[in-house]
């Protein structure tokens, strides 16, 4: 007995069950603009709405005068500041040095003093200037302002940690996408390399903000360290993802990261100026965390840094057990899907 095999579809058989080109041409427009209106409302939205919301400030002396402080800026900007009182000055500087409050005024024997942080946020210290320049105004007395944690003579704006907000994101996104789609079945290998790029970004970025951008100029090595947990947290997150998921892990790693995780850092302004509860949001991701820990190590000493140590440690642990569960998974060789 002889079997006639079927004529396989031609070429030309198969171009006519698709879509006319231009049909396909207009879907993929439609697409792209949808995607470039999502990216545009990530970036754009968060500095658009951008306003004051319970920014933690203190105030120190007499508590007559501090309340005076207090219904002068509920009645200016009703929400804008959460006040804080202190016994003294000393209490108000400490306050400050620890990251527990932005700044204040003090009200002592030798007149009003604006105390600012230019280190832990310049747009609130540029804020803080102008409610003290209102206050002494109103009073109609000078006020002496001093900078706890001023920026550096190279770099008095602090321009250069806010722009390394988009770099320092990338450098926890891109090497995981480049080991999962490289080293497809060499999990263990993309592990280690993840592990020593992450040392490598952090000393190389401190770098970069030392001795050519000058917007550090003291704890080196503790910015570096930052940088190098921060990179670790987002490279094993998307690391464990792409290595569980592949492609599809990639993708929404990648999105994370990009559309909310830069964003809503906080480091081109602060946490408490962005839209209401986007804020707080963006401290519980690594690069929110990391943008936090970066103006700790840079201008404080390490101070106000233990949530953001805590966050960056458990987004490491978490990627490093997704990595665990798919090298069971698929056994030794860490074979991706997909």
């Amino acid at each position: 007995m002889t079997t006639q095999s079927l004529p396989r579809p031609t070429h030309h058989a198969a171009q006519a069950h698709e879509p006319p080109a231009a049909l396909r041409a207009t879907g993929i427009v439609a697409v792209l603009v949808v995607v470039i209106a999502i990216v545009a409302i990530a970036f754009a939205l968060p500095a658009a709405r951008s306003k004051p919301h319970d920014v933690p400030i203190g105030a120190a002396g007499p508590q007559a005068a501090s309340g005076q402080v207090a219904e002068i800026l509920e009645h200016n900007a009703p929400g804008a500041f959460a006040i804080t009182y202190y016994p003294g000055e000393a209490a108000l500087r400490d306050a400050i040095r620890n990251r527990d409050v932005y700044g204040g005024i003090s009200f002592g024997p030798d007149g009003r003093t604006l105390l600012i942080a230019t280190g832990a946020s310049p747009t609130v210290a540029q804020l803080l200037n102008q409610v003290g320049s209102g206050i002494a105004q109103h009073a109609g007395v000078a006020l002496h302002t001093e900078d706890v944690a001023p920026p550096t003579s190279a770099d008095p704006r602090g321009a250069g940690l806010a722009a390394s907000a988009l770099p320092i994101t990338l450098a926890g996104l891109l090497p995981a996408v480049v080991l999962v789609l490289a080293l497809r079945r060499a999990v263990w290998t993309r592990f280690a390399a993840a592990v020593v790029f992450a040392g490598l970004a952090g000393a190389t970025i401190a770098a970069l903000l030392r001795f050519v951008l000058g917007s550090i100029d003291a704890n080196f090595w503790g910015v570096a360290g930052g940088l190098a947990l921060g990179a670790l947290a987002s490279g094993l997150s998307m690391l464990g993802l792409g290595s569980l998921f592949g492609r599809a892990g990639l993708a929404a790693g990648s999105l994370l990261a990009l559309l909310l995780g830069n964003p809503l850092s906080g480091l081109a302004s602060a946490p408490e100026l962005l839209p209401s509860g986007w804020g707080a949001l963006g401290q519980w991701l690594p690069q929110g965390a990391n943008a936090t820990l970066l103006r700790s190590t840079a201008f404080f000493g390490g101070s106000g840094a233990t949530m953001a140590i805590v966050v960056l440690a458990g987004w490491a642990i978490a990627g490093a057990g997704l990595i665990v569960i798919a090298a069971v998974r698929d056994g030794k060789g860490g074979r991706l899907p997909g």
